[in-house]
This record gives structure tokens, C-alpha cells and sequence, in this order.
């Protein structure tokens, strides 16, 4: 714990030039990012980008999350509707057949306000799907499906080998574990974020805006 809380309090002061680098190299890229957790939006915020996305702050079960990105301008369309879950301090709703968790936000009115009004944002030209393999994604046949979602830009952060997609980034700190752990965390006392360990996210980014 030690260790850990010296590496976040480290990080924290290395994090404004690790920052200002990637705001620079982002700086004339338009896009939107579609996650499946908080690490589209850490990544929105370390590069300084405003929220094009929907999507942000919250958090999907890999089955929602790919039915909504398989039809997003369906599920766009569609009516909030909130739904209660006893032990849950934070607004849970439906948008048809998929539940979208709004874990940071205060209130269902905030909720669905900033997710219809950064929803107007979306660049639909440059959508890049950045998911990890939590909440169900590492299902097998959840896998298959990510591999046939029409996007050009999409990556998956995984705990395991699979030689046979190329979209899927290995962590190596979480290799042969059921799940990677929170991306966002600082892997080092560098600054970095762990998706920064395993894959060049801006880079990526960057050479692939339109």
C-alpha cells in the first residue's frame, strides 16, 4: 500500500508533462472515443480534448456495451429510462435494452443531461472503440463479436494472448490473470497510466484522425 500510494502521489506531479505532450500531439485531432469504462474518459482528460462522447464517466457489462455499439445511433435515439438498484448511490438507466451506469454523476437529471448533450458531439467520421477486457468482455463470444464490429479503429486492453486479433493490446503486468485491473492507475513512478505501458493509445490516435 506504501509503495502504491508513493507511485499515485509521484504520478500525479509527473502527469502534467506527460499531459502537455499528448495535448500537443492530439491537438488538431477530432474524435470520439467509445469505452466500455472510465479510460476514454482519463484519456479525454490527460489530453486536454473536450467530451465527444456520450459515454463518459460511466460504465457498461460487455454485452451492453457492444449491443450499444453495434447500433449506437439506435440506442441514441431511444428514450432514459431509470431504474433503481438497492446498495447502488449512483443513477442506473436504460436506454431501450442496454443499462448504462453513471457512476460518477450526482443526480439522473445530470445523468442524462450531459449524456444527450455530449451525444450532439460525437464525430462519427473518427470513432475509435477503446474497450478492456472487463465485466464479461472476456468472453470468448463477446470477443468474436468486437472482432466484427464495422469500425476501423478499435482496440481491446486483454490479460491474455490472442494472437488471432489484432486489435488485442496485452498488458504485461496482468498477463494470465482473469481481467487487466484499472487501466487509469499509475503503473510507475514516471507518470505513465497502465494502458501507457502497453500501447501507444495516442500515437494510435493520432496517425489514424481523418
Amino acid at each position: 500500500r506504501i509503495l502504491l500510494k508513493a507511485r499515485e502521489l509521484c504520478g500525479k506531479r509527473k502527469r502534467r508533462c506527460l499531459n502537455a505532450n499528448l495535448s500537443e500531439k492530439l491537438k488538431d485531432c477530432k474524435f470520439t472515443v467509445f469505452s466500455n469504462n472510465c479510460l476514454g474518459t482519463v484519456f479525454y482528460h490527460d489530453a486536454g480534448k473536450e467530451f465527444t462522447s456520450p459515454l463518459i464517466n460511466t460504465a457498461m457489462d460487455g454485452e451492453d456495451f457492444l449491443r450499444f455499439i453495434e447500433r449506437p445511433k439506435y440506442y441514441l435515439s431511444r428514450e432514459m429510462q431509470f431504474i433503481k438498484y438497492k446498495g447502488y448511490d449512483y443513477p442506473i438507466a436504460m436506454l431501450d435494452d442496454v443499462e448504462i451506469r453513471f457512476v460518477h454523476y450526482k443526480s439522473e437529471e445530470e445523468a442524462k443531461n450531459k449524456f444527450y448533450e455530449r451525444a450532439k458531439r460525437i464525430v462519427w467520421d473518427n470513432v475509435f472503440i477503446i474497450a478492456t477486457n472487463h465485466d464479461g468482455m472476456n468472453k470468448p463470444q463477446l470477443m468474436a463479436r468486437f472482432d466484427k464490429l464495422p469500425y476501423q479503429n478499435k482496440i481491446m486492453y486483454v490479460s491474455n494472448e490472442y494472437p488471432e486479433y489484432q486489435w488485442a493490446k496485452l498488458v504485461p503486468q496482468f498477463k494470465g490473470r482473469f481481467q487487466v485491473r484499472i487501466m487509469t492507475s499509475f503503473a510507475n513512478f514516471r507518470g505513465q497510466r497502465y494502458y501507457e505501458t502497453a500501447f501507444n493509445l495516442a500515437e494510435y490516435v493520432a496517425k489514424r484522425c481523418k
